[in-house]
């Protein structure tokens, strides 16, 4: 489930819809079978809105919230799939979890939050949500986003969202404070809408980015073509257009049809800060175009930081495999919380 529906969910019941408890992954130690920003709604009946892996570890951690539901106070509690019991379930991995539990129930104040953490995810930006478990004074829960603050909080929930790195994605526990960073679905714009750029683009779009293919023949940066992509542009490569919105959370892919025009594109995304931009080619085309950047006074330091040849060494060949080599390449720089030379073929 994606994080916006879930959040849509606790709108609801926290608008009057009924009670319950939504769990958070605060922290992981070991293997587990759940991704470090794992959510779950509990509702009061029992019902089950999202995962946090499954299994039995799943099981306990829904009965810890169904607690939570009835005291109406959130607790952190710490969850252990030890070897046995994993091996128990037929699992061959374990660790310990630690889950931050709080309560929904019909309250604005939650409402207004739950929802707006949905609205600002589906419009794809970045806000912070930081919750404090001792709600005894009543409710310690903000959003703190670039249009201002949600929620009713101490001045040191907004403190502790503004100390969050900008590109970290998974949330911290510091002290008791659960920090969540909320982030949209990431960027990717593939120049180029032939054999692998549609490729790319279809593999990036399945590992949840929004896409962007920009083409300069209409004839392939057509949207019934590439359904997957959220939005095809017909553009001069000399000359890119600002609408393409290419900034620091940006992932950019070039692989049109000869290095010419790999260039022209290059020159100008290398001159800007994104997080990932990556080339498609050979090591002699790679070279061949670092010659002609040179040649154009783009300095070494930003070529140094472009991913060329492009896409993590596993012998790909065909425009499927290359996509995968690619996708994985921007996966690991995103879950890595920071930018990192990728693999040369």
């Amino acid at each position: 489930m994606n994080r916006e529906r879930l959040f849509e969910e606790c709108a609801r019941l926290a608008s009057g819809s009924g009670t319950g408890a939504v769990a958070s992954v605060a922290r992981r130690r070991g293997s587990l079978p759940m991704s470090a920003t794992a959510k779950m709604v509990v509702t009061s009946d029992g019902a089950r809105i999202g995962t946090v892996g499954g299994g039995c570890l799943e099981a306990e951690i829904t009965e810890r919230a169904l607690e939570v539901a009835l005291s109406r106070s959130p607790v952190v509690s710490e969850h252990i799939l030890n070897s046995d019991l994993a091996g128990d379930y037929g699992l061959t991995c374990g660790g310990t979890a630690v889950m931050f539990i709080e309560p929904v129930f019909r309250d604005e104040v939650l409402a207004a939050v739950y929802g707006e953490c949905a609205a600002l995810l589906t419009r794809g930006e970045r806000g912070v949500l930081v919750t404090d478990p001792d709600w005894s004074a009543g409710i310690q829960k903000v959003l703190v986003r670039a249009g201002g603050v949600t929620g009713i909080g101490d001045e040191k929930l907004a403190d502790a969202a503004a100390l969050i790195d900008p590109l970290r994605e998974e949330p911290e526990l510091r002290d008791t404070l659960l920090i969540e960073p909320l982030v949209g679905a990431p960027r990717l714009v593939v120049f180029g809408g032939g054999h692998v750029g549609a490729k790319v683009a279809q593999a990036a779009a399945f590992a949840g980015w929004r896409v962007t293919v920009a083409d300069d023949r209409a004839e392939f940066a057509d949207p019934v073509r590439l359904p997957f992509a959220e939005r095809t542009l017909v553009c001069d490569y000399g000359n890119l257009p600002e609408n393409l919105a290419i900034d620091a959370a940006t992932y950019v892919v070039i692989c049109t049809r000869g290095h010419q025009h790999d260039a022209l594109i290059a020159e100008q995304v290398s001159r800007r800060n994104t997080r990932y931009l990556g080339m498609l080619g050979s090591r002699r085309k790679v070279a061949l175009t670092w010659k002609m950047l040179e040649s154009w006074g783009v300095p070494a330091e930003r070529l140094a930081l472009v991913h060329a040849p492009v896409g993590i060494a596993i012998g790909a060949d065909t425009p499927e495999e290359i996509a995968i080599s690619i996708v994985a390449e921007m996966i690991a720089v995103r879950r890595a919380e920071g930018s990192r030379r990728g693999a040369r073929a």
